[in-house]
């Protein structure tokens, strides 16, 4: 008979472990490019609790796909959730993650216990990015901040229904470009204040059309000049007036009153400031995301599977090699 040496017992992991993801001193955020990360079990005595503490370690996400889903990779001295697929301890695989008290929640619970948080941490730096979502009845509210530049593309239309008030302060400029069309309906009362200068330039014509009264006024001077034509017309009456001087038109006829009524006696005309506005700057746009990279087909994925072929190499520890 042939004799066989007996398969030797492999060591089965009776359920889920906390581990802490750890890496190389000065590092915050330590993985590889399939997002994995490595680990120190409380359990390991000999871990140093740096890069060499463990292989790579994948990570369950909420949502992963060909180049789409979500990311958020564990930082180093987070607290996880290890499982072993099929209780093998050479398939672990981060499956969760936990607050603690050296890691708390982003706000004081139970206190907060009504707000939904998604809240990062500046890399290398102090402050947040937040989205937060508060359910208590009356006071139902979605926070966004962000820590530095918010930018937005949208690849067709934005619609916004605002039910109340809407309020925006912006603290240095605003800069906006309107590539066609720019309309605006106030049903109500509009005021505006313009502290510095205002510039207005219509390449074409203006037209303004007002139900009852054109009411100017002016600290210094009104000049308005015209290439080629001034019409002004009025269904009673015109008048034009300097101190005690004035000159009024009406349908019963046109009265000059003045201390001197000069006509063809020599002086000169006077002049305006003339037109020195300035053109606007034009906004600095959103970046466009690169395309994803091609990703494996299919046919190549099936194919893979069915020759049992593995799509990411293996950990080096499962075949007793150094991580």
């Amino acid at each position: 008979t042939t004799w066989r040496a007996a398969m030797p017992y492999k060591p089965m992991v009776d359920g889920p472990q906390i581990a802490t993801v750890v890496g190389p001193t000065g590092e915050e955020i330590y993985c590889d490019q399939y997002g994995r990360v490595k680990l120190q079990f409380p359990w390991d005595r000999y871990g140093a609790s740096n890069d060499q503490s463990s292989c790579w370690v994948r990570v369950s996400q909420g949502w992963a796909g060909g180049q789409y889903g979500m990311i958020a990779i564990p930082r180093i001295g987070h607290e996880v959730i290890v499982s072993f697929l099929e209780g093998d301890p050479d398939q672990p695989i981060v499956t969760g993650r936990t607050f603690h008290a050296t890691n708390p929640s982003p706000y004081p619970l139970p206190a907060n216990k009504t707000r939904t948080v998604l809240r990062t941490k500046t890399h290398q730096g102090e402050g947040f990015n937040e989205l937060r979502f508060e359910d208590q009845a009356g006071q139902e509210e979605i926070y966004l901040h962000g820590q530095k530049d918010l930018k937005a593309l949208v690849e067709n239309d934005v619609v916004w229904h605002i039910k109340h008030d809407a309020h925006t302060e912006i603290d240095n400029e605003r800069v906006t470009r309107v590539k066609a069309n720019d309309h605006l309906t106030v049903e109500n009362e509009k005021r505006d204040h313009v502290k510095g200068a205002l510039s207005l330039t219509v390449d074409a014509s203006m037209h303004q059309k007002l139900g009852q009264a054109l009411l100017v006024e002016v600290g210094e001077e009104v000049h308005i000049k015209a290439g080629a034509k001034v019409v002004l017309e009025a269904g009673a009456e015109l008048t034009l007036k300097v101190g005690g001087s004035f000159v009024k038109i009406d349908p019963s006829g046109v009265s000059i009153v003045g201390p001197a009524i000069n006509i063809n006696s020599g002086g000169s005309a006077g002049s305006g400031s003339g037109w020195a506005g300035q053109s606007p700057i034009l906004p600095g746009g959103v970046a466009v995301p690169p395309a994803p990279p091609a990703t494996l087909p299919a046919p190549a994925i099936h194919k893979s599977m069915e020759s049992m072929s593995p799509l990411v190499k293996p950990c080096p520890l499962a075949k007793g090699g150094k991580a």
